[in-house]
């Protein structure tokens, strides 16, 4: 399997270069972009009083509506540019036609935005069914933010506690890899004080629960690398995983 998986902030060129190494300057090559992380949601009470969210889609307004068209327009643009056939794909389409379109591309790209919404949809649209076997039989997989959390065994390493039971916050992810990635220390916080945390937060979880994985600190600009058994962490930055 080949996956490309990049936090926040990857330079285009960085990222076209550890792509070029998967496709070896193929030509003509097809490319399906999911958007459904970046959808318009809401979460809200499931009923007034509850203590359960559930995600809603809203409407944006023109304005929101308009910038979205555009990073759409000039994703496009840049990848035709390229020599790439680019499609879109919703995961709230029918999960067949969703298949379909994924089992005729060349690579698979996965956009960030609300991870737990997006792991919903992947889940109702089968992709934990065959997912794995498209990578396996040669798709390229890349994915940034969400889109890089979708593969790992588990996408609530900073936020999940074992007693939540709220609709929409699955936590099992489709576990292609097995490791997590997670963001490194926050904003204006020490470097050392934030590993610390995240050391702590692993800890924890793993005395009331098996969270075997190891978790890599991916930092704006980084990204990791799967090539088959080879697994690179690739970026500006101290590299760290716990």
């Amino acid at each position: 399997m080949k996956l490309l998986l990049l936090a926040h902030n990857v330079s285009d060129s960085d990222f076209e270069r550890e792509l070029l190494s998967f496709t070896e300057g193929k030509a003509d090559l097809k490319m399906a972009f999911i958007t459904t992380a970046g959808d318009p949601i809401e979460w809200i009470p499931e009923k007034e009083g509850s203590e359960k969210y559930v995600a809603k889609l809203v409407e944006p307004s023109a304005e929101e509506k308009e910038k979205g068209d555009e990073w759409r327009r000039n994703y496009k643009e840049k990848f035709t540019e390229k020599g790439y056939e680019v499609i879109f794909v919703d995961l709230k389409e029918d999960p067949k036609t969703v298949k379909e379109k994924l089992e005729n591309v060349d690579i698979i790209d996965v956009g960030g935005g609300d991870v737990n919404w997006l792991l919903d949809w992947a889940k109702k649209a089968g992709l934990e069914t065959y997912l794995k076997e498209l990578l396996d039989k040669g798709i390229i997989y890349t994915g940034t933010s969400a889109g890089a959390m979708l593969p790992q065994p588990d996408i609530g390493f900073t936020w999940w506690e074992p007693a939540m039971k709220l609709e929409g916050t699955d936590h099992a992810g489709l576990g292609i890899v097995d490791f997590i990635t997670t963001g490194g220390p926050r904003e204006g916080e020490a470097e050392e004080e934030g590993i610390k945390r995240l050391v702590a937060r692993k800890e924890y979880l793993n005395s009331v629960m098996s969270f075997p994985w190891k978790t890599y600190l991916l930092r704006d600009g980084q990204m990791i690398k799967v090539d088959g058994d080879k697994i690179e962490h690739i970026g500006a930055g101290i590299k760290v995983y716990i």
